[in-house]
């Protein structure tokens, strides 16, 4: 069965109505997700490679960890467990801070509709490389950007289309 999602007002108001995932997708109904970036001490982040199989946007710059929030999950919590489950890392809440909201709709190639209400969170830890542990069905790679590669990588097309969204990640970067 296809995971429940929360159905939200386009300004992120719980309507406590649950929908599946893909039907949400097909409809442009709007629902919740939360996106972490994880910024290390030298203002560096850390992006993940989406894998080759993943049915949007395979093998583009991702923000460090992003998915859906599951019905009656806090957006914080969403954060910290797509940041495991994509990762391996576990960030605590108090390294976290919500730096903005917002409202993603983008039709991708092959004809889902994203009408995201967004958290987006920034996280400060310093992880050693050698220690991530990828999910590779979600994650080809993954690296350390600072804010000039971010940028570079975004003028190329290389992200994921919702990180035109993600500016406010630069103020955190170096």
């Amino acid at each position: 069965m296809d995971e429940l999602v929360e159905i939200l007002t386009e300004d992120g108001k719980h309507t406590g109505e649950k929908i599946s995932k893909a039907i949400a997708h097909k409809e442009g109904i709007c629902h919740g997700i939360s996106v972490i970036a994880l910024i290390d001490n030298q203002g560096r982040l850390l992006i993940q490679k989406r894998a080759e199989k993943k049915r949007d946007e395979p093998n583009k710059w991702d923000v460090s960890g992003a998915g859906h929030i599951d019905p009656g999950e806090k957006p914080d919590q969403a954060a910290r467990r797509e940041l495991f489950e994509e990762l391996g890392i576990d960030v605590e809440e108090k390294d976290m801070q919500l730096i903005d909201t917002y409202l993603n709709q983008n039709i991708l190639a092959n004809d889902v509709f994203l009408n995201h209400y967004t958290y987006l969170f920034v996280a400060r830890k310093n992880i050693n490389i050698d220690n991530i542990a990828p999910e590779k069905s979600e994650v080809s790679d993954f690296m350390f950007v600072d804010k000039k590669k971010y940028l570079e990588l975004q003028k190329n097309g290389e992200l994921v289309l919702a990180t035109k969204h993600c500016s406010k990640i630069l103020n955190y970067m170096k």
